[in-house]
């Protein structure tokens, strides 16, 4: 009888199946395989953070922060999570929101990045986390120039 620990080297091909189907606008397919990844390993993080790029994939912000935000919480060194956190932060000023939540979105986005190029030996997560920053700054001027700058 085969047992559940047969299928542990298979995890990275079904964590990046789940990453293929998310590109390609399966939710479906993706998070079958992202539960199989739970099945296997219930310990391990990659469900979590498939359900989020899910929901962030879907603009589902809400959703997505939680997910990176628990998986930071048992994994606080999570430096990929943390910048598809701050990837999230940035990101929901595109929805509604007053001027001054789209500014404190920016500057949470902002710090949670900064942390990551700090801190993060990754250079790709490190290179997002840069493109975040810039793109904060694109954003923090576009909302002072909408609005003008807090009093």
């Amino acid at each position: 009888m085969t047992t559940l620990q047969e299928f542990m080297e298979d995890l990275p091909l079904l964590v990046e199946a789940g990453l293929v189907a998310i590109k390609q606008g399966d939710e479906e397919s993706a998070k079958k395989l992202f539960n199989a990844v739970g099945i296997i390993d219930p310990q391990n993080l990659a469900k979590k953070m498939g359900y989020g790029l899910i929901a962030l994939h879907k603009m589902d912000i809400v959703n997505a922060q939680k997910s990176f935000h628990e998986i930071l919480q048992v994994e606080q060194a999570n430096y990929r999570a943390q910048a598809f956190l701050a990837f999230s932060y940035i990101l929901s000023v595109l929805q509604e929101g007053t001027d001054d939540q789209k500014r404190e979105s920016l500057k949470k986005g902002a710090e949670l990045a900064q942390e990551v190029i700090e801190k993060s030996d990754a250079s790709s997560t490190k290179d997002l986390a840069q493109s975040l920053l810039d793109w904060e700054k694109e954003l923090m001027d576009k909302v002072e120039a909408d609005h003008g700058p807090v009093s």
